[in-house]
């Protein structure tokens, strides 16, 4: 009825393979909750907890559930069967791991329903395995560490879509749920990517790496500070990382000459037409004043130019 399948050989389990391929290649890993490091995939993957997705990508929807009978908490609650279920022996609880077909980028040139559709269904599907609403998702139970029991479920490795998810959820709040506007769980990702970045940029010339670093990390920190749940320090530090990488990239170095260029070209041609305005206002009135009986130098001290000029001015006009 369950389909469940507790996992000894994990070289062989789709599951667990499809979840360490997906892995950063440099996650954050840790053997005790309140530390961590950052490791080779190889190194990361000895340790008890690990990160299942990068800050720009979301591949592994990861779930919390605090229930002594949580290994049944799909069939209990008639949700999609997830990848995964990683179980702590002691106390029962688990974390529920599901796979996304298609990943999601959460920065760059990334498409903001998708965020959203996101941000809907694993909330939804959060509320109906009755999972912790607090937990991030940054680090989750690893599923060959010899701390935990591992379950698959008769889910596909390659995944759901959302669409497929979203078949078994409710996608809209309930109306006696507390929501916050700031705080779609994935939209802060993007949100403090944008706004920092764009900062970043203007900065990026007047720093070296270590001193730009900071100066981003400062600025992300911020934005990030503006969310009443605000994201782990160690995603705002990837996002910095990120952003400071790219701004002393040969890339960004290139993009900025050439967008350089182009706002020198575009101020030169508004100073060359200001400059054509303001000849043209002097000759006008140059011409008023020489119709009113003045002289050239009497013209050349009240409109601020030499004599010659007006000389010209009124040779052209006449």
């Amino acid at each position: 009825m369950y389909l469940l399948k507790q996992v000894h050989d994990f070289e062989n389990c789709e599951q667990i393979q499809a979840l360490f391929s997906d892995l950063p290649k440099r996650p954050y890993c840790t053997n005790a909750k309140g530390f961590c490091h950052i490791r080779t995939k190889e190194h990361a993957i000895k340790h008890a907890y690990i990160q299942p997705n990068t800050p720009f990508k979301v591949k592994w929807l990861v779930f919390d559930v605090d229930d002594p009978n949580a290994l049944f908490a799909f069939h209990d609650n008639d949700t999609p069967r997830p990848q995964l279920i990683i179980k702590n022996p002691t106390n029962g609880h688990a974390h529920y791991c599901y796979k996304l077909a298609f990943p999601v980028a959460l920065m760059g040139e990334t498409n903001q329903k998708a965020i959203k559709y996101l941000d809907s269904v694993y909330n939804a599907l959060k509320r109906k395995l009755g999972a912790d609403r607090g937990y991030s998702g940054n680090l989750i139970k690893n599923p060959t560490h010899s701390d935990w029991q591992t379950y698959t479920a008769g889910a596909n490795a390659q995944g759901y879509t959302l669409d497929e998810l979203a078949e078994y959820l409710d996608l809209d709040e309930p109306t006696n749920a507390p929501t916050v506007a700031n705080d779609s769980h994935f939209g802060r990702n993007c949100s403090v990517f944008h706004a920092t970045r764009h900062q970043a940029y203007a900065i990026a010339h007047k720093h070296d790496y270590r001193t730009l670093f900071n100066a981003v990390l400062a600025i992300a920190t911020a934005e990030n500070a503006k969310f009443d749940n605000p994201l782990n320090p160690n995603e705002v530090r990837h996002i910095a990382k990120s952003i400071a990488k790219y701004c002393k990239s040969a890339r960004f170095t290139a993009m900025s000459a050439e967008w350089f260029s182009r706002l020198q070209a575009h101020r030169g041609k508004q100073g060359g037409k200001a400059k054509g305005r303001a000849y043209q206002d002097k000759r006008e009135q140059a011409k008023i004043l020489a119709n009113k009986g003045l002289s050239i130098r009497q013209i050349a001290e009240q409109i601020g130019v030499s004599k010659s000029a007006v000389a010209n001015y009124l040779k052209v006009s006449k």
